[in-house]
């Protein structure tokens, strides 16, 4: 019986639309948008910090967008 296996859920990245496992992705702090690993941690530095307590915010919070401009920017994409 395997413990490790692949998840049978996916998403959609609100920033790529690219779907992806739930287990490799979450929600930003901040904004509250759903992102694959790559939108959300950037790298695998960040990746490390998170798993060591740093806030969990996506790319474009860190680089201090503002909510409103991430907000609008996701209006009329679907």
């Amino acid at each position: 019986m395997p413990f490790f296996t692949k998840s049978i859920f996916f998403t959609e990245c609100d920033e790529c639309d690219r779907r992806f496992s739930v287990t490799s992705g979450g929600v930003c702090e901040r904004c509250r948008r759903i992102l694959c690993a790559r939108h959300l941690h950037g790298s695998l530095g960040r990746r490390i910090a998170i798993g060591l307590g740093a806030k969990m915010l996506c790319v474009r919070c860190r680089n201090g967008e503002p909510l409103d401009s991430i907000a609008s920017s996701e209006v009329g994409k679907r």
